[in-house]
């Protein structure tokens, strides 16, 4: 199947391009969630017996295979089992932060995409759509893409995210020394804040910050790592734009 891909615009106005999950993707995503319930319903057998769970071990299931998705990604960030696995995402198409209503809205319209149609209307909502979405994506105003962006950053996204005012103050003149590759990166990593866990997103930023600071020969690493870096970008933008 042919890759598609779909230009998200994030909140800090940079036109970023998605390859869209394919068909396979997710057909693949949802056979693991299945085999993700199994294993549990098989847990909980072995925990409270089939019989000596009584209704328990019912409740317990239902609740368990009912909720599997909301939850999963709502807590996972647009993630299940199978997503996480095969690398794809839930992402809104505005480039917006997914709310508990987007997850709602995706989990509510399950029953008619998937299950009482035995995945049929899903397929085909996927396959007749220009960006693969299903009613429940259609409604909550989601798409599923893969994990990395296909398409990085330009000169021209970073010169573009907002005007800046000619008579800021530059911290780091040194900083037009650097090369634009860098800078790039720099840009790339503090636009991939959702894209993983705060502790290693955190952790990444304090590298960038501590290599940053040894290519400016700066005495000691400014306290707050993230406003460092993003003041270094605009700095940047202000002597070399």
């Amino acid at each position: 199947m042919a890759v598609k891909q779909i230009e998200i615009r994030t909140a800090q106005s940079v036109d970023v391009a998605y390859e869209l999950a394919g068909v396979i993707q997710r057909i693949g995503a949802t056979l693991l969630d299945f085999c993700v319930l199994g294993l549990f319903a098989f847990a909980l057998s072995l925990f409270l017996g089939f019989s000596g769970g009584g209704l328990l071990f019912q409740w317990v299931l239902f609740i368990g295979f009912t909720f599997y998705h909301l939850f999963c990604e709502f807590f996972m960030r647009g993630r299940s089992v199978g997503k996480l696995i095969l690398g794809i995402r839930v992402m809104r198409t505005d480039g917006a932060s997914l709310t508990f209503p987007d997850y709602f809205l995706r989990w509510i319209m399950r029953p008619l995409d998937l299950t009482f149609s035995a995945g049929a209307l899903g397929l085909l909502m996927m396959l007749g759509t220009e960006n693969r979405q299903r009613l429940g994506d259609l409604l909550a105003g989601t798409v599923l893409v893969k994990n990395k962006p296909s398409v990085h950053f330009t000169l021209e996204n970073i010169l573009n995210l907002h005007a800046t005012n000619p008579a800021d103050t530059v911290e780091y003149p040194e900083i037009k020394h650097i090369e634009e590759k860098h800078i790039l990166l720099l840009k790339n990593l503090l636009n991939s804040r959702s894209e993983y866990s705060q502790n290693v997103y955190n952790s990444a930023v304090r590298e960038a910050a501590l290599h940053l600071a040894g290519l400016l020969q700066l005495h000691t690493v400014p306290s707050d790592p993230q406003r460092f870096l993003r003041k270094a970008v605009n700095d940047y933008i202000v002597l070399t734009r």
